[in-house]
């Protein structure tokens, strides 16, 4: 892949070297925890049936193997100040430089933080189509991490419409595509150091 660089354009003393580098540690044990999945590639089968429930999904993990994959994830997702949280970390990178390029291909990172999986307008459930940031809240919350009482109804409501294979599916899913991105916004600053002041961005994706 052909690459620009950015150039940054603050002083390399303001720079915040140790939540840098706590990305960068953090998305190495992430990357090696999903690598150790072995999914060569993911196949997913799925129908809606005629009374709006579905059915299928792909091939996953066990449930306790996902989970750990999850914990991994978790620091990318969780906000409260979180040094880490992929939104904030993609915001402070773009702090980084002056350069409209760099910044626009940070936004559409995070544009694609929407899982097109979970968002196409597939999966409905009472007229509304769910969200990627509904499916990561309301599972981690009242299942993976928590009981949160306010979230557990939920969950009970859409398992009427959802199988088990599927909810497993679309939540997987929600957290492969934001690994994806997690990947992408860490290649982008992989290279910065105290000597090598840039940060990286595809050249073939320069404009909005």
């Amino acid at each position: 892949m052909e690459t620009t660089l950015a150039p940054v354009t603050i002083g390399v003393e303001n720079i915040d070297w140790p939540r840098i580098e706590l990305f960068r540690k953090r998305f190495a044990t992430l990357w090696d925890n999903f690598k150790d999945l072995n999914l060569d590639s993911i196949h997913l089968s799925l129908e809606r049936k005629k009374d709006g429930k579905y059915e299928g999904g792909a091939e996953l993990p066990n449930e306790y193997r996902l989970k750990g994959l999850y914990v991994d994830f978790r620091h990318f997702y969780l906000k409260d100040n979180n040094p880490s949280n992929i939104n904030g970390f993609a915001n402070y990178l773009s702090s980084l430089t002056d350069s409209t390029e760099y910044h626009n291909f940070i936004k559409r990172e995070k544009r694609n933080l929407k899982s097109e999986f979970i968002e196409s307008g597939w999966f409905q459930h009472k007229d509304k189509s769910f969200t990627t940031k509904q499916v990561l809240d309301v599972w981690f919350n009242a299942e993976i991490f928590h009981n949160d009482p306010k979230k557990i109804p939920v969950i009970l409501d859409w398992m009427e419409i959802l199988s088990t294979q599927t909810a497993r599916s679309m939540l997987f899913m929600a957290v492969y595509d934001r690994i994806l991105i997690v990947r992408n916004i860490n290649w982008s600053a992989n290279e910065l150091s105290k000597t090598n002041l840039h940060l990286r961005m595809p050249k073939s994706q320069l404009t909005t």
